[in-house]
């Protein structure tokens, strides 16, 4: 794995000469596969491609973009080269050593060992691309990175998953004609888009298969993913590469990956969870605990990596919370956080990164000096010699590059006559489990959901799914034959029915899909919504048909849609409707009974959402009611203009199902909230705590929750043990209101 820094200044590009030395292109990182592999026991050499793998396109990717072309430029040469050799010997072999990096093989051609008289084989450029998030200076050498615009490369372009908008739509916004003279779908580049989620454990293998089935693996670079802590939905990466050992030619497979490798963790735009950590202060997780905090989790994520590139814009003294030029809640690390985050998470090399633009060279030198006195401090600390840091510290240059080698603890031991591999005692070399499980493919074929509805109901659904890019294939039917007879013959990719349509019947329709339908019935997703009055006998037949969803309740058409969304995903939602409560009518009786839904802002609740929104520092604050298929505001500080969301998108919805409060501190972190449309989309809500607020009842026999008084950020946060009770306060407030209505 060949590391290469082509961009490491953060925020803006800064063409200063005074910051030539460390350089002013914003991120971009090129990683190269180890473009070997080790000699078969047979003697044969079977080496493969280096893969390339670019880490986000800031405009330092104007520069690699020409590096790309000029290697291609070459590549052909030396293929004409060899085609005229060919021609002019009548035969001989063509070797694809020292091929140069980023050359894969196009889709459909097989890459045979080479024999004589064999023709030059014909291949195509290109590689991987890694956006960690969609801010600007992330993104901005997109439209400049040449090799995106010819029909001889192919690229796949990964970055975090939306709901509302896909990655592909959200990067050609800067490619609109205001802003730029050619689109993005003008370019001629085979380029596929696909949106990551969170994936710490199998992550994918880049560039096909490389299973040890597999005759010549293409790469040995796994790629794992974890959520940051930024503004916008961002992703960190993981990158590991592994030995791949040539097996004896008598043996059924050819390849085994070496359980040891190298890696290197790339997290860029990032903030500690805790804020408090920004001056130091982390504590490693104790492994006899069953939980860890969420900059514990965040270290282990990078534990024992080779190298670990972190973004490291502030000193603690620029963040400095609380003070006027504060940089708290922009999105950053500061120095002396990542120096002992990385410190205690056993890495090897640590890289500042994503430098402030207004730091020139001479600050920068102090700065990294700066950060390896933390680090001598800390090995002191622990009991080592500060002569002998085991955590290097650097600070990324363009142009600079790191060499880690997959190979470099094989000796001729390591690979016996009968294919087995010894264990190396290099220490340096992280151990890993082998994981030989094939990579995620992406599906370019059109899909198709199949809608079981009545066709006036069906408008809103569909209207969605197909404003979508790649949008799926909707049918729409009514009759129970027509939709078997469809599903027997295209296998839809989702099956979503209402059974309001279809009464009992609609089970019955469910279990022929499940039981006389092969493979394809018994995975095939499928949604169900439940007619009025069906209850808990309805819901243990949904789960013993394994109906994915079955829908009780009020829903909203963006509930719906993005339920189907992640189905046809394969992936799970992360977005769970709250359960009506066992007294729901009761409820929803004593909330009418006040008076409030649909009335007139009154300033005395209005005022004590105006405290609580300048106590808790936060830019939303609300008194919200919920009713039965909506919350509704009855004081709104923060969110201009809305007095209302679907009550299945109202985290309100869940906070009247506790006495106690309820505290989110990050949403996308939470299986319930990471797929709303209120996180996906605005107001991108990262942070949530909210206050029961309970009325009595007409009999005053017992209070009922009618909705809640709550504070919402778009950053993750968490509330200390007085904060909580502040909101608790800020809660009676509100109650002793509504009593008083009642004197």
């Amino acid at each position: 794995m060949k590391i290469q820094i082509y961009g490491c200044r953060g925020s803006i590009p800064r063409p200063n000469p005074e910051m030539a030395r460390y350089g002013g292109n914003t991120p971009c990182i090129e990683v190269v596969s180890s473009p070997r592999q080790c000699d078969c026991v047979d003697g044969d050499d079977l080496g493969h491609l280096g893969h390339r793998i670019i880490l986000d396109l800031g405009s330092g990717a104007v520069d690699l973009g020409t590096k790309v072309m000029g290697e291609m430029f070459q590549a052909k040469k030396r293929q004409q080269a060899e085609k005229k050799e060919v021609a002019n010997e009548g035969g001989g072999e063509s070797s694809s050593k020292n091929t140069p990096t980023g050359v894969t093989f196009a889709k459909g051609e097989e890459k045979e060992e080479p024999q004589k008289n064999d023709a030059v084989v014909t291949r195509k450029f290109g590689g991987t691309i890694l956006l960690t998030h969609t801010h600007w200076d992330h993104i901005q050498g997109l439209p400049f990175f040449v090799p995106l615009y010819l029909p001889q490369f192919e690229w796949t372009i990964y970055g975090p998953r939306g709901i509302a908008k896909s990655l592909q739509e959200i990067l050609s916004g800067q490619m609109q004609h205001d802003y730029f003279p050619v689109r993005l779908g003008d370019m001629a580049s085979n380029t596929k888009y696909q949106g990551l989620c969170e994936d710490m454990e199998k992550g994918f293998w880049v560039n096909g298969d490389v299973s040890t089935d597999c005759d010549h693996p293409t790469s040995s670079i796994k790629v794992t993913s974890k959520y940051l802590n930024h503004s916008v939905l961002t992703l960190g990466y993981k990158l590991e590469e592994f030995a791949q050992i040539p097996l004896p030619s008598s043996s059924q497979q050819h390849f085994r990956r070496k359980k040891r490798g190298v890696s290197m963790a790339y997290i860029t735009d990032h903030e500690p969870f805790d804020h408090a950590l920004a001056n130091g202060g982390f504590t490693p997780r104790d492994p006899r605990k069953p939980n860890c905090t969420a900059d514990q989790y965040h270290a282990q994520f990078f534990e024992d990596v080779d190298v670990l590139v972190h973004d490291c814009q502030y000193l603690f003294s620029e963040y400095a919370p609380g003070s006027p030029a504060s940089k708290e809640y922009w999105g950053h690390s500061t120095v002396e956080y990542v120096v002992e985050v990385a410190f205690y998470a056993n890495v090897k090399q640590l890289l500042l990164f994503h430098h402030d633009p207004q730091r020139n060279d001479d600050q920068m030198d102090e700065v990294l000096l700066y950060a390896r006195e933390l680090a001598e401090k800390l090995e002191e600390k622990c009991g080592g010699d500060k002569e002998n840091v085991r955590l290097k510290v650097d600070a990324a240059k363009e142009g600079d590059t790191y060499d880690l080698d997959p190979y470099a603890f094989l000796d001729e031991n390591d690979v016996s006559v009968d294919g087995d591999v010894a264990e190396s005692k290099r220490d340096s070399i992280r151990h890993v489990d082998d994981d030989i499980s094939p990579p995620r493919s992406v599906d370019t074929g059109q899909q198709c959901v199949l809608l079981g509805f009545y066709e006036s109901a069906s408008g809103p659904i569909r209207d969605m799914l197909e404003s979508t890019a790649n949008s799926p294939k909707v049918e729409v039917l009514q009759s129970r034959d027509e939709l078997l007879r469809f599903a027997k013959q295209n296998h839809p990719s989702v099956i979503v029915l209402d059974n309001r349509l279809f009464g009992c019947t609609g089970f019955e329709f469910c279990k022929v899909i499940r039981t006389e339908m092969g493979e394809w019935g018994k995975n095939v997703p499928m949604l169900v919504i439940a007619c009025p009055g069906e209850g808990q006998r309805a819901r243990l037949t949904a789960e013993r048909l394994s109906i994915d969803d079955f829908i009780q309740g009020p829903y909203s058409p963006s509930y719906l849609f993005t339920r189907i969304q992640v189905s046809l995903l394969r992936m799970p939602l992360r977005w769970r409707r709250a359960p009506l409560p066992e007294n729901e009518s009761e409820r929803l009786d004593t909330l009418k009974s006040t008076g409030l839904l649909d009335s007139l802002p009154e300033e005395r609740f209005d005022r004590i959402t105006r405290l609580a929104k300048a106590m808790f520092k936060v830019p939303i604050s609300l008194v919200s009611l919920v009713d039965e298929d909506r919350q509704w505001f009855k004081s709104n500080q923060g969110l201009p203009g809305a007095a209302e969301t679907p009550r299945d998108s109202a985290f309100c919805a869940h906070a009247i199902l506790t006495d106690d409060i309820m505290v989110v501190p990050d949403a996308l972190q939470d299986d319930r909230f990471a797929d709303n449309p209120l996180v996906e989309g605005s107001p991108n809500i990262r942070f949530y705590a909210g206050c029961p607020i309970k009325v009595a009842c007409k009999d005053e026999s017992s209070k009922m929750p009618i909705g809640t008084l709550c504070v919402i950020d778009s950053k993750p946060r968490d509330l200390s043990e007085d904060e909580r009770r502040a909101l608790k306060d800020f809660g009676a407030m509100v109650e002793q209101e509504l009593a008083n209505d009642g004197l």
